[in-house]
């Protein structure tokens, strides 16, 4: 009986040191001709989030306290922005944060639009948002455009991808 004890504490405790396996972000956008903008989402862990601004901020608050702050939604705004850009040639494409969801299985979504841009053919994507403080981290990102999807991965090694806009 004392080694199935020993046995069953070692197994929970070693599921417990693996409770969060796997880091992953997911961004859907859809190109908006009329604006010439995206709009879409970006689809995270909420507890890896709060972690990140919490930190940033050194304050303990939940991603539905912090979007009722104005500060504390400036810097969500912010986060988002540096983990997730833009450009067109050397101009900074900005995300402008619409709204959030958060999820019963422990997701939070965070809506948004860019910033307008000219009629450009290509667009530079850096998508790095958690892969400092996680190696690990794996982002995709689908492309809407013209009812074709397509979806493009980002890893520590590949942060950038350049997409064609179809006119």
């Amino acid at each position: 009986m004392k080694k199935k004890s020993i046995l069953f504490f070692s197994i929970l405790f070693t599921l417990n040191l693996s409770a969060h396996p796997f880091y992953f972000s997911y961004t859907e956008i859809e190109y908006n001709d009329f604006c010439n903008c995206f709009e879409g989402f970006i689809s995270l862990s909420s507890h890896d989030f709060e972690e990140l601004l919490n930190e940033e901020k050194n304050t303990k608050t939940s991603i539905s306290k912090a979007m009722n702050d104005s500060l504390l939604k400036k810097e969500i705004s912010e986060i988002l922005n540096s983990g997730l850009s833009f450009s067109e040639g050397r101009q900074e494409i900005r995300i402008q944060l619409e709204g959030y969801e958060s999820e019963m299985n422990g997701l939070t979504r965070f809506y948004f639009k860019t910033q307008p841009f000219k009629n450009s053919e290509e667009i530079l994507i850096e998508y790095d948002l958690f892969m400092d403080k996680h190696h690990e981290q794996q982002n995709k990102l689908t492309l809407i455009q013209r009812n074709k999807k397509e979806t493009f991965e980002f890893l520590i090694q590949q942060k950038t991808k350049l997409i064609t806009i179809e006119p």
